[in-house]
């Protein structure tokens, strides 16, 4: 049977469909009293590159001036986050920001930021887990 035949007994829309996981935010659940859990979902190739062109400075002659990493985080965490809503407005308001860039911001520390955005590259297929690689060199 030709990979061709196999991917064609695949459902088309389960290939589709975008991975999902939840990542409970520690801090925030023991501030809470109980499981604070943000459910990311794995961008689509036009959303990333969309977040990594707004996030290099580029000069005239194609030079990288200034990469803004911080702002490529908050900016994939806003599209990879898919509960809570970050656009949510009474969250906004509850914690007194005019944009869901500035919620993330003001919500989160930059650590949980940062492992929220490698779980939605992990999930968008970018990057692997760097232990994973190692067990299977080791194996």
């Amino acid at each position: 049977m030709s990979l061709v035949d196999k991917l064609l007994q695949l459902d088309a829309n389960k290939v589709i469909e975008k991975p999902t996981k939840e990542f409970e935010i520690e801090r925030l659940s023991n501030l809470l009293g109980e499981k604070v859990i943000f459910k990311c979902k794995a961008l689509d190739g036009e959303t990333y590159a969309d977040i990594q062109r707004k996030a290099i400075d580029i000069s005239k002659k194609g030079n990288i001036r200034d990469m803004k990493i911080f702002e490529m985080q908050v900016m994939t965490c806003l599209e990879g986050i898919i509960e809570p809503n970050m656009k949510d407005k009474r969250l906004m308001e509850h914690y007194s920001v005019p944009t869901p860039k500035e919620l993330i911001k003001k919500m989160l520390l930059p650590g949980e930021i940062a492992d929220l955005y490698n779980i939605i590259n992990e999930l968008s297929g970018y990057e692997k887990d760097e232990d994973e690689d190692e067990d299977d060199i080791k194996n």
